[in-house]
């Protein structure tokens, strides 16, 4: 297996100090946080060549609150937005090597159709509505990554942070529908922990179309924590000869992930679950 971590649990870190911390517990790469103006291109480079680690995918920074970041918004110029941002990211994927980008058809954060309706035709007819909109922008953006040779790997988040594309089987119906031979799937074992009824056979069902996870423990602190199954979920995925990286997102405690990242309190959690989650997970190949 392959393993990295998504910068984004480090807030603000410098990112030397994060490839110091992949480099020393034995990673083989990095997940980056995709948005694009907050870095460097020839820093991590030179990094990635410093530290023997790769890019080893990025995550599309598609968060509710942000403008111009919903690929679903019945608002045009906001989808339009949203399209274009995800072809900047495609285009910083690309410059890194990076072989995969992960995509968020539906924000982080908006747990409701726009305008939060109350009736239940209204809330019905708006979620479809929206479904599609994501559907055509996800086609959109996964042309222009085919052009560059890019994978697009759609991730289901759990009910508290979305309102649709909670579970692998709705991501899958997601990804037939774009139709697109680009666009596959990516796994969380943090959200699956909440929306799958069996995250374990989740990912079997998903064979072909899963390339990427995510993974922390049940509650979001490092793999190994909780009461997810690791030890069959690496049996399926040796099933399934999964190629992909598995990329840690372990998390500190807090009702507020965003929060919980900054607490000068939590800052010698990042080693800590750093060293114990790819010590966890190695010892189970």
């Amino acid at each position: 297996m392959k393993y990295a971590i998504n910068n984004w649990i480090y807030d603000d870190e410098p990112l030397r100090e994060t490839f110091k911390r992949l480099s020393r517990y034995g990673y083989d790469g990095i997940e980056l946080k995709g948005e694009p103006s907050l870095y460097d291109i020839e820093e991590i480079k030179s990094l990635c060549k410093e530290f023997g680690l790769r890019v080893t995918s990025v995550l599309g920074w598609t968060i509710w609150g942000i403008p111009g970041r919903d690929l679903s918004s019945p608002d045009e110029a906001e989808r339009a937005s949203a399209v274009k941002f995800l072809k900047e990211v495609i285009d910083f994927t690309v410059q890194l090597e990076a072989p995969i980008l992960l995509v968020l058809p539906f924000p982080a954060g908006r747990t409701t159709p726009t305008g939060d309706p109350q009736a239940e035709d209204e809330w019905i007819s708006t979620a479809a509505a929206e479904w599609k909109n994501a559907v055509d922008s996800v086609r959109q953006v996964s042309e222009y990554a085919l052009n560059q040779d890019l994978t697009l790997a759609v991730e289901p988040i759990n009910r508290f942070e979305t309102y649709q594309l909670t579970t692998a089987e709705q991501a899958i119906k997601f990804i037939k529908e774009v139709n697109a031979v680009n666009v596959k799937l990516n796994l969380d074992t943090y959200h699956m922990n909440i929306d799958e009824s069996d995250p374990v056979e989740a990912v079997r069902r998903s064979g072909d179309y899963l390339v990427h996870m995510h993974v922390a423990g049940s509650n979001r602190q490092a793999p190994g924590s909780g009461h997810t199954d690791y030890v069959e979920l690496f049996k399926v995925l040796e099933a399934l000869e999964f190629q992909g990286t598995i990329a840690l997102e372990p998390v500190p405690p807090g009702a507020n992930p965003g929060m919980a990242i900054k607490l000068s309190a939590n800052l010698p959690l990042r080693d800590q679950y750093a060293e114990e989650g790819i010590a966890f997970l190695r010892s189970l190949e």
